[in-house]
């Protein structure tokens, strides 16, 4: 498509009376009051998903141990796939609507929406059928074979959540479909109810019940199903209703819209696929180098970056609906604009999280194993190294979802499988060559170095390119709906 002014777009795509509020208020409103209303809530979602995730790796630590915590480690890489593959369907679809708003194309974007969670529940259906069938080879492929204690764990946990499967990706899926209708803060307010619910349902299982491992994975599942069913009931309603914005209603798009979902969510499902991999290269490079301990005390350095980790992710998730919505409409200087806010902002964030880690990461293991201080002692160790990586962190993340959110899906599957996967095998392929145990702690700091200067490049030249605008932009015949 030629190039459009933006000026056009801008006042064909705003003119008149709007009845969808959601899409005015992401076209017109300040960029600063708009990103602090969409992203403070995402953020405040995802700090309470990290805390109720800290929640259960304490007490899963206090009640049962280091292995304990080892073995929901072993068991990330294969769970991250079918993260990997929700996060395509959710992200990428998702995307595609926001889109399809910006641009007035509400029939469709409603269509879209309800083959993106006809893909979702057919996912977990699918995860659940496999763990099932193959329930043994998945823990001996993961390696639990060297320690029979590790397994029974590993295999405990998984056996508990497969029956959660589907509701989880559902879970997930609408909580960013809620965001994109323009109710963030209903978004927020049940994924925090469904933390402070696990973390209620994780003390109880695991201490006055003493279900043992299977009870925090059924903490998960319970929590997660009730949020996933509240959404849909929310989406429910509203078709019901007929009220504005975005509903469930019967698939469509055909092939062609099931490509675009695939692509634009790509990198999302190389990214989570590849932290699977190299989740498990990091846990083979451990258990040589170190042994069981050093897995815990990898997993319990994950613990500790997450909350740094998690409020780039919330800020870039709270904000796609704001890219997406203007990129639909052609609004570029918007889309410039909250992408340097984002950067500039998280990555001041970035370094307020590596000065408080850095003080205190000891007290912070502590609370994970107070009665085990060779594995916390060793925690802190590796923690000194892998909290640089906060510093350079946010512009990977930032930057694979900038580019997402304008369907621009080979640079963000570059970014996404530059830093999840190419950078890191290259650093565990020769940091612990050269430095031994300490070689598999700056694994993650060089990958995150060599992303930001990646990041960096495509980002310039994107906006060195000039009008990018989406597939259907506003003022153009909607496309006719395939079956």
């Amino acid at each position: 498509m030629g190039k459009i002014s933006t000026t056009k777009k801008s006042s064909v795509s705003l003119s008149g009376f709007d009845p969808d509020p959601a899409r005015g208020e992401f076209l017109t409103a300040p960029l600063g009051r708009l990103v602090l209303k969409n992203a403070l809530p995402a953020v405040a979602s995802m700090l309470f998903m990290a805390l109720y995730h800290m929640a259960d790796a304490i007490m899963v630590g206090r009640s049962l141990g280091p292995e304990a915590l080892a073995s929901v480690n072993i068991l990330y890489p294969i769970m991250a796939f079918f993260i990997g593959l929700a996060a395509m369907i959710g992200v990428g679809g998702n995307a595609r609507v926001a889109v399809l708003q910006g641009a007035r194309h509400t029939a469709r974007a409603r269509q879209v929406l309800g083959l993106v969670v006809a893909l979702g529940t057919g996912l977990g259906l699918v995860g659940s059928l496999i763990t099932v069938l193959f329930y043994r080879p998945i823990l001996v492929l993961l390696g639990t074979s060297s320690s029979e204690s590790l397994g029974a764990l590993a295999g405990e946990y998984l056996i508990t959540l497969y029956p959660y499967f589907t509701m989880m990706i559902l879970i997930f899926i609408l909580e960013q479909t809620v965001r994109n209708d323009g109710r963030p803060n209903l978004a927020t307010g049940v994924m925090m109810a469904m933390a402070i619910l696990n973390i209620i349902l994780d003390y109880i299982f695991l201490f006055p019940m003493d279900m043992g491992i299977s009870g925090a994975a059924l903490a998960t599942g319970l929590s997660q199903s009730l949020g996933a069913l509240i959404f849909l009931a929310f989406f429910i309603r509203k078709k019901t209703l007929g009220l504005p914005g975005l509903w469930i209603s019967f698939p469509g798009g055909g092939l062609r819209t099931l490509r675009q979902i695939a692509f634009n969510g790509s990198s999302e499902l190389l990214n989570s696929t590849a932290s699977g991999l190299t989740t498990f290269l990091y846990n083979r490079a451990l258990l040589s180098y170190i042994g069981s301990e050093g897995v815990a005390a990898f997993a319990m350095v994950q613990y500790l970056l997450m909350f740094g980790t998690v409020i780039f992710i919330g800020m870039s998730v709270g904000s796609q609906p704001i890219l997406s919505y203007n990129h639909g409409a052609g609004q570029r200087a918007r889309v410039g604009g909250v992408l340097k806010g984002l950067l500039s902002s998280s990555i001041l964030l970035g370094a307020l999280f590596f000065a408080a880690l850095r003080w205190q990461s000891s007290a912070m293991v502590v609370l994970f194993i107070p009665d085990h201080p060779e594995t916390a002692a060793l925690t802190v160790r590796a923690a000194a190294i892998i909290s640089w990586s906060l510093l350079l962190m946010p512009v990977g993340i930032i930057g694979s979802a900038f580019f997402t959110a304008l369907e621009r899906a080979g640079s963000s599957l570059m970014v996404a499988m530059s830093r999840g996967l190419v950078f890191t095998v290259m650093g565990l392929l020769i940091f612990p060559v050269l430095w031994g145990e300490n070689g598999i702690w700056v694994t993650p700091l060089f990958a995150e170095s060599a992303t930001v200067l990646l990041t960096a490049f495509l980002i310039y030249r994107w906006f060195l390119q000039g009008s990018d605008f989406a597939k259907y932009p506003a003022g153009e015949p909607e496309p006719k709906l395939e079956a």
